[in-house]
């Protein structure tokens, strides 16, 4: 049976928690990734070699639609489960799990490149983006560092709290 989009589209603190978008806002980026995906399906097959004839939906397709399709990258890059753990939930195997996964993940980089929605690395691309925005909110990850060995240079990387 597996995950199916009609059941958690009802309850909206679920979808959010699986997708990290809104049903409203999913439905956005799903009229986006169609775009994306109709574009890579209709020049390659989905082993990725040049299309010789014109794409027709299967009915025994695992993912039938496109928005299954972004549900299940959506859940994967969200939750990061194992790929039998994502294999189970939407009703495949592990080998398809994994073939999904390395499919749909770039359609949806480009989708998210096109939208400007990519999170940005460089500093310097970064700080042009952020002069036209008044407010920005930065979400960070803490890093260990490797403890210098000069007792000055250890204390400017003590933060005062003991390990528990």
């Amino acid at each position: 049976m597996g995950l199916k989009l009609d059941k958690i589209r009802k309850n909206q603190s679920q979808f959010l928690s699986l997708t990290g978008f809104s049903p409203d806002e999913f439905d956005e980026l799903a009229l986006e990734f169609r775009i994306e995906w109709d574009q890579y399906s209709s020049h390659f097959t989905l082993e990725g070699k040049p299309r010789q004839r014109i794409a027709l939906p299967r009915k025994t397709n695992v993912l039938p639609g496109y928005q299954d399709k972004l549900l299940f990258i959506l859940v994967y890059l969200k939750t990061f489960p194992l790929q039998e753990l994502q294999a189970a939930t939407f009703s495949m195997t592990q080998p398809q799990a994994n073939f999904w996964i390395h499919l749909l993940s770039p359609i949806l980089r480009k989708t998210l490149k096109r939208l400007k929605e990519l999170p940005e690395r460089n500093n310097q691309k970064l700080e042009l983006l952020l002069q036209d925005c008044p407010d920005v909110l930065l979400d960070g990850v803490e890093r260990n560092i490797q403890r210098p060995l000069d007792s000055e240079q250890q204390q400017g990387c003590y933060s005062g709290k003991k390990n528990a």
